[in-house]
Order: C-alpha cells, then structure tokens, then sequence
C-alpha cells in the first residue's frame, strides 16, 4: 500500500483539515478547551495521531 493509498483509507469526507499538523491540534484544543475536558479530549486526540503514525510507520516498512 503507498502512503497515499493508507491516507485515502483513513481519511473521513465528513471531516476537515488543516494545512498543517499545528494547526490540527490548536484546533483540537479550542475544541477540547470548549468542553472542559480538555485533558479527556486530547488524549483521545493524541491517541488518533498517534495510531496513525503508526500505520505510517508500518507501511514504510512494508514497502522496504
């Protein structure tokens, strides 16, 4: 699978982005500020980022 391929599979039409990663998260945290679960809400966040830096990371080496 190319990056492009797994980017296809996770993205979400229903959903937004941003141009770039920070400004992701400082709207992931406007977000989580306005539910005062700020805490709650970007573990939740980070745990998606981190998830798909992963599938990232697994699909490069699969392609080595």
């Amino acid at each position: 699978m190319t990056n492009e391929q797994l980017a296809k599979s996770i993205r979400h039409g229903m959903f937004g982005s941003r141009k770039s990663y920070d400004e992701a998260m400082e709207y992931a945290y406007s977000v989580a500020r306005a539910t005062g679960e700020t805490a709650a809400v970007m573990t939740a966040v980070q745990v998606v980022v981190n998830t798909i830096a992963e599938m990232i990371l697994e699909n490069e080496r699969a392609e080595a």
